[in-house]
């Protein structure tokens, strides 16, 4: 049986605005988006405190976009330097859950 704490060590933050997760190294696992948008934008995800950063993803999440309301996971599983911050655009509304260590 796996153990959780070891195999899983993943922590989560649920976001709904631009936001700094984590300052420092580490690893960002994946993002949910859930369910559907109720205003159109981007989500640009950095390796950094802010807008500044380097760019790891920008999530066009748009109504026009969704085929589902149905939570769905994009897998990154792609490590960060300076820290992981997630900036919402203009007009974005949607719920996101953010798995990293």
């Amino acid at each position: 049986m796996p153990n959780p704490v070891a195999d899983f060590p993943w922590v989560y933050q649920h976001v709904d605005a631009s936001l700094l997760i984590q300052t420092g190294q580490g690893a960002l696992h994946t993002i949910t988006i859930c369910g559907g948008p109720t205003g159109d934008g981007v989500a640009t995800v950095y390796d950094g405190v802010d807008n500044t950063g380097t760019v790891i993803a920008p999530l066009d999440i748009s109504m026009a976009n969704s085929v589902s309301i149905q939570p769905i996971t994009l897998h990154f599983d792609c490590g960060f330097t300076v820290g992981l911050y997630i900036e919402y655009g203009q007009g974005l509304v949607v719920d996101l859950s953010v798995s990293y260590v």
